[in-house]
């Protein structure tokens, strides 16, 4: 192409408008689509359970008043706070002390129960009374309120778009069709032209839902004054990611931009050897920026630092056409600038080639790994890899051939010969030493490698100085935990049986301290009017099973607050005087609540299908930043108590919500580091037998690359950093980087 040096610009510059379209579609995601694979079937099981629960969106603000928390001031504020808060346009309710209902506030039992809820503001509300339900609560304590009666939680939930529900709904059933294989032509063209509107969607949601966050602080900010506000819940930290990603590329871009500069300033000392190989690196990351908007490609905060390592591999690339040419213009001052290049660029292609190809094969080794993000960060390094190739070896040469030959100076020539000199003068004297060096490096890096550990809590993940972690931080101690358990019971449809329609109790036969109907609810014989299987599906045994489960996990050090039917159900009991309720009474409980109340305290964790209980939801929140925590061990040991000591049987039961899936990418990190570790050796060992032609070089050439990268997790493992989603790449790169030096060592 250096006989058409004008055309191949022109080429290139066509490529880089074609790019340019591509960018508005270019997108950051931290949301959980782009960090679990489809096929994944916990995440499967957990989007059923929102699916079925409507578990929308919200944020929870904790709010911390310097006086008393129940006193007037302070519930003033709160009220100036929530009432401010429900105006904003995209929130359905709020949810604090001041609007949950009180079950104790007036004396008397729990026939009086169904006309007699009453709240903060009520009337004639008993203060006290309520103090003391708030504190002993097992439904809001730990919840709503802190243990010292300090601090209260602020549900602020967001409106469901109606109008994306149908599509959202049936392309989770689509992409559980095309799981299971059974998705038709076209249902799979349905499927992409869904996909097209939710991406639409996520776009309008993500903005929104910025704009909410914004709206908030902003409310919570003028009251900052005069107490103490932290937002915290998964919108605003996703909406928050997304800001720190955006910072971190603009601020790696300048950092990036200014070493570049340097860096080749200190090398050539010459305008256009600078000038050149930016463009060369900012064109090929403007390409592949545009390429993912174009493929609908979203860039997670894993794969966010492939704008710095394709920039720093362009680079290479450029200076190796660079030097060769500048010593090339000293061995041959009689031959052209055109005929210089075109031998510059021959004698470097073939080992840049196979420095790229050893360096895709180190990235390859990611989508091996089973992890998502690592999995997309492994294809965009292979992507971005081949872009910088090219436009390099086109664009570099074609400008370079453009401008007047530079005469050869002694600081391009000699760049960097002191040092490589010490090293050979190193080996040359002191091979034993290197050799005993390496050896003891090896013992080291075993050592440290065995010391490896994936538990790392996601509070760690954010600077201590962050809304997330100080967020995160007091609702973990003070509110019940962070990360969420969920436990589901199964019961099959039985007709004629449990929940069709029972009839009431026999006062004769109800256990011993149980309440008589004839005594108990002669005022609620409107209820057996309208009786429905429904209504009596909520069944003492069913209820005392929940119970059950409900109280081992609350025994469980690890677990932060436990919510279910059977906080409810305690609530009826102490209510009833600590006496025991029959199947009637629990009708007569369950259905007493409504709207609102039922809302907060039913729906979520029941499903009712024919009339019928067919699932019970327990969910509670594991404290993540428990320092000696295991999560995989703690899960292991639920599931097995849960058969052994509360005696449910497999398959009755199962374990989901973000806990699993989290544990479940921590499980996988050994596994996809073996995996990527044991691909990128095969890859590279094959390449330099290629090369080489000789085993016994290949050998040589990957095993000090080899001790090197393995090192870094040496280091990790007796530093105690844990393997986590985003320092498993760093084999594939290190390795990918390090291999580029011995490939050209060995071909010159």
């Amino acid at each position: 192409m250096l006989g058409w040096p004008k055309t191949t610009i022109a080429i290139i510059l066509i490529c880089l408008g074609m790019s340019a379209y591509g960018l508005k579609d270019f997108r950051l995601d931290a949301s959980g689509d782009a960090l679990v694979l489809e096929n994944d079937e916990d995440m499967r099981y957990y989007r059923k359970l929102i699916e079925r629960y409507k578990s929308g969106d919200f944020v929870v603000i904790t709010y911390s008043p310097p006086e008393e928390l129940l006193s007037m001031a302070s519930l003033v504020r709160l009220k100036k706070v929530r009432d401010e808060l429900i105006q904003l346009h995209r929130v359905s309710s709020i949810v604090t002390i001041l609007d949950v209902p009180l079950f104790k506030n007036k004396p008397g039992n729990l026939k009086e129960l169904k006309d007699n809820i009453r709240t903060l503001e009520s009337p004639k509300i008993d203060l006290q009374r309520a103090i003391e339900e708030f504190r002993d609560s097992p439904i809001y304590q730990h919840m709503l309120v802190s243990e010292d009666m300090r601090s209260a939680a602020i549900q602020v939930n967001f409106k469901t778009d109606s109008s994306h529900e149908l599509m959202l709904s049936r392309r989770l059933k689509l992409i559980e069709k095309k799981y299971e294989k059974t998705l038709t032509v076209k249902e799979r063209n349905e499927l992409d032209t869904i996909e097209d509107e939710y991406r639409r969607y996520k776009d309008e949601d993500r903005a929104a839902r910025h704009q909410d966050i914004q709206d908030i602080r902003r409310i919570i900010g003028a009251y900052r004054s005069k107490a103490g506000f932290i937002l915290g819940g998964v919108p605003m930290i996703v909406d928050d990611i997304i800001t720190y990603v955006k910072n971190d590329l603009k601020v790696f871009g300048v950092g990036m931009f200014l070493l570049l500069v340097g860096t080749l300033y200190v090398m050539f000392r010459r305008k256009r050897w600078i000038v050149l190989p930016l463009a060369c690196c900012f064109f090929s990351v403007f390409v592949m920026l545009g390429l993912l908007g174009l493929a609908h490609w979203d860039v997670t905060v894993v794969s966010s630092n492939f704008v710095s390592l394709q920039l720093i591999l362009t680079l290479s690339l450029a200076i190796h056409i660079v030097v060769r040419y500048t010593e090339l213009l000293g061995l041959r001052p009689q031959a052209s600038n055109c005929e210089v290049m075109r031998d510059a660029v021959c004698d470097v292609f073939v080992p840049s080639l196979y420095c790229q190809l050893t360096t895709i094969a180190g990235f390859s080794s990611l989508m091996f790994c089973g992890i998502l993000p690592v999995m997309n960060f492994g294809w965009m390094m292979t992507m971005g890899l081949g872009v910088s190739l090219v436009i390099t070896h086109l664009f570099l040469p074609a400008a370079a051939v453009l401008l007047p030959r530079p005469p050869a100076t002694f600081v391009e020539m000699k760049f960097g010969t002191p040092f490589t000199s010490f090293c050979a003068r190193m080996v040359q004297g002191y091979r034993g030493w290197i050799l005993a060096v390496g050896a003891i490096l090896t013992v080291v890096t075993v050592i440290g490698c065995l010391r490896l550990e994936v538990e790392n809590s996601f509070i760690n993940y954010f600077k201590s100085s962050t809304e997330i972690f100080r967020g995160m931080k007091f609702i973990d101690r003070n509110l019940g935990g962070t990360t969420p358990l969920e436990i589901t019971l199964e019961f099959k449809e039985q007709p004629g049986s449990e929940g069709t329609k029972p009839s009431a109790p026999n006062p004769g036969t109800a256990k011993s301290g149980t309440a008589s109907p004839d005594d108990e609810f002669d005022k609620f014989r409107e209820f057996e009017e309208e009786q429905t299987s429904k209504k009596y599906g909520f069944t003492t045994s069913k209820l005392e099973l929940v119970e059950k489960v409900h109280d081992y996990l609350d025994a469980q050090p690890e677990t932060g607050k436990v919510l279910s039917l059977a906080t409810v159900w305690k609530t009826a009991r102490s209510i009833n005087e600590g006496k025991e309720l029959d199947d009637f009474s629990a009708a007569i409980l369950f259905n007493s609540l409504k709207g609102r109340d039922r809302e907060l305290l039913v729906d979520p964790y029941v499903f009712i299908q024919n009339d019928q209980i067919r699932q019970i939801r327990i969910t509670t929140r594991i404290k993540d930043s428990l320092p000696d925590i295991r999560r995989d061990a703690l899960l292991k040991r639920i599931h097995g108590d849960l058969v052994k000591k509360v005696g449910l049987s497999e398959g009755q039961f199962r374990l989901a919500g973000l806990m699993v899936l989290y544990n479940n990418m921590l499980r996988s990190l050994f596994d996809s580091q073996i995996k990527t570790i044991g691909y990128t050796v095969l890859a590279l060992t094959t390449m330099f037998l290629i090369l080489l032609r000789s085993w016994k070089i290949a050998l040589v050439a990957i095993l000090p690359n080899l001790l090197a990268t393995m090192s870094i997790l040496g280091v990790m493992g007796i530093m105690d950093i844990p393997l986590d989603v985003m320092t498993i790449t760093i084999v594939a790169i290190s390795m990918g980087i390090a291999v580029d030096d011995t490939i050209h060592y060995l071909h010159r």
